[in-house]
């Protein structure tokens, strides 16, 4: 098969996910963040062609600009071929490089002048300056251009050319990679309507895609916000979410997305929040409907789709990382003495409407130590499905110990404008224990 056609074929299968932060102009290695994709793979978009009809009045972008875009582009490509053609690319048949290498790549960019980011936006966005000037220069309405490029682990390049001409955005983008040959090759164009584009008072350039440009399958089920962080995140503070809330910080749990201390837990729903407990505890994969049976070896009921977890070894899971007795945690938890232990229920597909559920990712903004030695993070909740950098606010207290760290609390800014992601297990899992009792 066409390698351009499997690509554009991957591309429509899988939209715009989540996860990230940036999204994706091509789904070819990953699964995508949120960032305008190209629907168009082979044959090349012209200029005179559009996607698809657009609800915004869109310019097309002229044949001599587009021509400047991939010279531009195939010119930012040449400053990483040195590194490229050095790195160790595996042995499997599609290229993986790693993460020092694609930060070499971005570093070799950010020296040649150009505005770069990895694709999971994991690093500071290099040569930021002319983007901060452009979103700046957008909120006062005045008109200008500016470009970043996205490198992903296979090497490509995807340009990312943002113009805001009377009083439209809109971006153009154009993918790089190299050829059989060794040489740059521009693989694919687009053009896309932006329905908002804004540099917020934190440092986020957030460009909305207009749905109308990518079709209603894209609108439901991709993510229509691009988030590139042109501000450094500080090291310290990006070390500290990771440890002490990981990647899915707010998937299917609400530990952070509550209000609770140890003598009050609230709303706090301890068995959605043990898969998570557990995969940290035991150093395993996250814990799912169709992996927790054969890695952790609970007893699934018969004609459900709910698992067991025996009361030692909950229990052993959840108080290694919360301060609780284990007759509140039977108390607070849905348990079954006929089944010997907890009721569990894993993510699965079909609970949600969208191909991913969307949830929002950690920025801590500030931290500090407290007489006790505790330390509380304040933290916002960076919600790119929802095109906000503060879907909310929290303030998460945790202890380290011997063993680890444990959390005492976490306050949730009370505030009209929060959007709090929904606990869709919790729900699911109190209608198959119905069921099952």
């Amino acid at each position: 098969m066409n390698k351009r056609l499997v690509v554009f074929l991957l591309c429509l299968a899988l939209s715009v996910g989540l996860v990230t932060w940036l999204v994706s102009l091509d789904d070819k290695k990953e699964s995508p963040p949120a960032t305008p994709a190209p629907t168009q793979q082979a044959p090349e978009l012209s200029p005179d062609q559009s996607p698809e009809a657009s609800a915004i009045p869109l310019e097309p972008v002229s044949e001599a600009k587009l021509r400047e875009y991939k010279e531009t582009a195939l010119a930012a490509m040449e400053t990483t071929r040195e590194i490229f053609q050095a790195a160790d690319k595996g042995s499997a048949s599609n290229v993986v490089l790693s993460d020092a290498t694609v930060a070499q790549l971005i570093s070799a960019l950010g020296a040649g002048g150009y505005t770069a980011v990895d694709y999971f936006g994991n690093m500071n966005v290099q040569n930021a300056q002319p983007l901060i000037d452009f979103g700046n220069a957008v909120n006062a309405g005045v008109e200008g251009e500016a470009c970043y490029y996205v490198v992903h682990a296979d090497g490509t390049l995807h340009g990312n050319n943002l113009a805001y001409k009377n009083g439209v955005a809109s971006v153009t983008t154009v993918s790089v990679e190299w050829d059989e040959n060794g040489q740059p090759e521009v693989y694919s164009t687009g053009q896309y309507a932006l329905t908002q584009l804004e540099l917020t008072s934190k440092g986020w350039l957030i460009c909305t895609r207009d749905s109308g440009s990518g079709g209603s399958e894209w609108a439901v089920n991709g993510n229509a916000y691009t988030f590139l962080r042109l501000t450094a995140y500080d090291d310290t503070k990006r070390s500290l979410a990771d440890k002490y809330m990981g990647e899915q910080a707010y998937s299917e749990n609400n530990l952070f997305t509550c209000s609770w201390t140890t003598s009050d837990f609230g709303q706090l729903d301890f068995n959605s929040l043990f898969p998570i407990l557990y995969s940290r505890y035991y150093g395993t994969v996250p814990l799912t409907g169709s992996n927790m049976g054969y890695i952790a070896g609970f007893e699934k009921l018969p004609d459900s789709d709910l698992y067991i977890a025996p009361y030692d070894q909950f229990q052993e899971v959840i108080c290694s990382y919360i301060d609780i007795d284990v007759d509140t945690l039977q108390w607070l938890s849905d348990d079954s003495s006929a089944y010997g232990g907890y009721y569990v229920l894993g993510t699965a597909q079909e609970y949600y409407n969208n191909i991913t559920p969307k949830v929002p990712s950690p920025e801590v903004t500030d931290y500090w130590y407290n007489s006790d030695g505790s330390l509380t993070l304040k933290v916002d909740a960076v919600y790119p499905a929802y095109g906000t950098d503060c879907a909310f606010t929290h303030e998460l207290t945790v202890m380290e110990t011997d063993e680890g760290f444990k959390y005492l609390s976490n306050y949730v800014y009370e505030s009209e404008n929060n959007i709090i992601p929904e606990l869709v297990l919790r729900s699911e899992r109190k209608n198959r224990i119905a069921a099952v009792e």
